[in-house]
């Protein structure tokens, strides 16, 4: 089981690792990391996570700014020194919110809720990859096939047959069109990259959405990255992780 601890106090978070290995040592805390930024760039990259410890107040910010460009699958208990914030917490994949100074007894508590959660969320997750795959050859059924985008005040509908891709690019969310217009769309790309089809599309990294018919070049990069191209032409390079590289290759049609 692979643990990651966000937490800005160092020995705040030496104490909780020494006591989730004092609970189970077989638990591995793979990180321990100490602000927003820090978090961002380590989960960009992560490799397979089973549970994230987060504290709320960092440094640099609060820890619910993380979600705002990575995408995180684990689930997470909060440790934190502040009850205010519990309500916000359980909307986002959270298992248990503690207060410090965390109890040994309650994190034991909170450790058992989540293996028991975690054994449900297998089964429901074997149920939503029956219903991708059905959706999926059933010719994407269910998928948006246009998208509502802004320039200024006028609204425009555009199908997603003239979109290019979706990029993110100063804390704003655009479609490039074909015609290399951009047209500012009010979603996550988060959001996006579930209602597109993904035969079509492929979240490259946490700025790109991209359709497959204008992937014009994709060259290897260092440490097992890929440097993409596309048409029309992107305003930043365009670089997938090495661990994305697998299921992007698989994706163009790779083993």
């Amino acid at each position: 089981m692979k643990v990651l601890i966000i937490e800005d106090e160092a020995i705040a978070g030496r104490l909780l690792k020494s006591t989730i290995h004092a609970i189970d040592p077989d638990i591995e805390v793979v990180q321990i990391l100490d602000s927003v930024e820090a978090s961002v760039q380590y989960l960009q990259d992560a490799p397979p996570l089973d549970l994230i410890f987060l504290d709320i107040e960092l440094g640099d910010g609060q820890t619910f700014e993380i979600f705002k460009y990575v995408r995180i699958e684990a689930p997470l208990i909060f440790v934190t020194a502040y009850q205010e914030h519990a309500l916000k917490a359980f909307k986002l994949n959270s298992v248990d919110y503690l207060l410090k100074p965390v109890n040994k007894d309650e994190l034991a508590a909170a450790l058992l809720k989540y293996r028991r959660l975690h054994s449900d969320q297998q089964k429901a997750m074997a149920a939503n990859i029956h219903a991708f795959l059905h959706r999926f050859k059933s010719g994407g059924e269910g998928y948006k096939d246009r998208f509502l985008a802004r320039n200024g005040t006028r609204l425009i509908s555009i199908s997603t047959d003239e979109i290019a891709y979706f990029f993110t690019r100063d804390k704003m969310q655009y479609i490039k069109t074909l015609a290399n217009t951009d047209f500012i769309v009010d979603k996550r790309l988060d959001d996006i990259e579930g209602e597109v089809d993904p035969r079509h599309f492929f979240r490259l990294n946490r700025q790109f959405i991209v359709k497959y018919a204008q992937i014009d070049k994709v060259q290897t990069w260092f440490n097992g990255k890929l440097k993409v191209q596309v048409k029309p032409v992107a305003y930043e390079e365009i670089i997938v992780s090495r661990l994305k590289s697998a299921d992007f290759k698989k994706w163009l049609g790779g083993e």
